[in-house]
């Protein structure tokens, strides 16, 4: 305290308020409400893409991506069930896959997509665990009918793409340049694959379906007296699935698709993206986000609670400072 001819000066009074405790300018209880609510947004977040993608790593589009198909979070959560809303609506089907941009992503040649899964997939003896869904459409020889020729044809080139996955997002292992040729079912009581209504009893994009294009050589979508594509799927959304046991990782939580550059400027290959999925046998635990990502909402956060904490402080302590000085009145010098 600073005495000055009998009087305390106002900056001596500002220092009496923060040395009766007036409060710090962050709480520890602030330090733990900031983390408690950044798990729970990432634990919601990832419930509700629970089994997929739960988020982009990184997103290079490449050289030759399609036009207009290159928004990246299309490939976050499960698979499309209903395409072409606001155009031409109808259910996905082996005949009607999914096609609007904000339904599938491309990636060109030179470019990658790398996605971190919402839990580990984890290696299985019985069977392949991770699935791919792309934009795979059968031709229908028998349209509106909905029958595949024999071989099965498809309506334009089969896509691939290299395929890496990883445990932690750093340490890479191949599975090497996948081809995708297994369409999508979004539902599994319809007779009609070109519905324009959606159905009451969904596909299960986590049964893994292990045939290939030719399983579908000659079959009907609805045959109620013989074979057909509904009773192949037997229950699944199709695609295309990967088997991660011949990979040495315990488990997988990032997954990454990448188109080779090919050198010919008329072949313009491309990959696109509807979703992956994880089996349900080989579900594991949550995939801890990367730092990066925690460090991005974290931030804000922070500068947010110290702006106004600061001010808060400020505040008090001013008008601590008024308070002590309309209580004690300026005493009169001795010459007065």
């Amino acid at each position: 305290m600073n005495a000055n001819n009998g009087s305390i000066s106002v900056h001596s009074r500002f220092e009496m308020v923060i040395l009766e405790g007036e409060e710090p300018m962050i709480r520890w209880s602030h330090f733990l409400l900031i983390s408690f609510s950044l798990a729970l947004v990432v634990l919601v977040r990832d419930s509700v893409q629970a089994q997929y993608a739960a988020s982009v790593v990184s997103y290079n589009a490449g050289a030759t991506p399609v036009s207009g198909f290159t928004m990246p979070s299309a490939a976050i959560g499960e698979p499309e069930r209903f395409t072409g809303e606001g155009a031409f609506p109808g259910v996905v089907s082996p005949f009607n896959p999914p096609f609007l941009a904000n339904e599938i992503v491309s990636v060109g040649e030179g470019g990658h997509i790398t996605l971190r899964l919402s839990h580990y997939a984890i290696p299985q003896e019985s069977g392949p665990e991770i699935g791919v869904f792309e934009n795979i459409g059968l031709v229908d020889v028998n349209f509106p009918s909905g029958e595949a020729g024999s071989p099965a044809g498809t309506f334009g080139p089969l896509d691939s793409a290299v395929v890496d996955v990883s445990a932690d997002g750093f340490d890479w292992v191949s599975l090497g340049c996948m081809t995708f040729d297994v369409p999508t079912n979004g539902y599994t009581d319809l007779t009609n694959p070109f519905a324009v209504a959606p159905s009451s009893v969904p596909s299960d994009f986590q049964q893994p379906f292990v045939g290939s294009l030719s399983s579908f050589d000659g079959l009907p979508y609805f045959d109620a007296s013989g074979p057909d594509m509904l009773e192949l799927l037997a229950g699944s959304g199709g695609g295309t699935w990967l088997d991660i046991s011949g990979t040495g990782l315990a488990q997988v939580g990032f997954i990454r698709f990448s188109v080779a550059e090919d050198f010919d400027a008329n072949s313009r290959l491309n990959f696109e993206l509807d979703a992956v999925s994880i089996a349900h046998g080989a579900v594991g635990t949550l995939v801890v986000p990367e730092p990066a990502a925690i460090a991005v909402c974290w931030f804000p956060m922070m500068a947010f609670i110290l702006s106004h904490s600061r001010a808060a402080y400020h505040r008090r302590a001013w008008g601590g400072c008024r308070q002590l000085q309309a209580r004690e009145p300026r005493r009169r010098r001795k010459s007065d």
